[in-house]
């Protein structure tokens, strides 16, 4: 087996899953290397013991990563409270996109000091932000936990 690679870096220079996908790399942090410039926390030195993937009861499932038992526990412990993809379904993930927009947008009107069209955006983000409510009240966003599963 390899070394462990429990967030991407050993072998591709970093995750393309964050949250499910919802992130790139970018988000990833300031861990992942020391001034040192080799590694750092987000690397592992270890080898890995054990290919596992984290998947939910609804059959979502995660990249197949190769794990030291103290990845394992630590995934299981901080990392699997909640399957991204049941979190963030696409209709969610479409009014979000949406929000982040309008905040964009929101920061231009307060910049150039256009209250009326900050007003009118804020009134379109907290719409959006009852819609993501509804999502979640009709079980649209549902959070599930997920499961560290052992994989050949």
């Amino acid at each position: 087996m390899s070394r462990c690679n429990p967030y991407g870096y050993a072998t591709d220079a970093g995750p393309k899953h964050l949250m499910g996908g919802h992130y790139g790399p970018e988000y990833a942090g300031k861990q992942v290397t020391l001034r040192d410039g080799i590694h750092g926390p987000a690397v592992c030195e270890r080898e890995a013991d054990r290919r596992m993937r984290l998947v939910c009861e609804k059959g979502h499932t995660g990249p197949i990563m190769d794990l030291c038992g103290q990845h394992a526990l630590e995934i299981m412990d901080r990392m699997a409270q909640c399957c991204t993809r049941c979190v963030w379904p696409d209709q969610a993930r479409g009014v979000n996109e949406a929000c982040d927009w309008i905040m964009t947008e929101m920061a231009d009107a307060r910049a150039k000091q256009d209250i009326v069209r900050y007003k009118r955006l804020e009134a379109s983000l907290n719409d959006h932000a009852r819609q993501m409510d509804e999502l979640l009240a009709r079980g649209v966003i549902i959070k599930r936990p997920l499961k560290l599963v052992e994989v050949s």
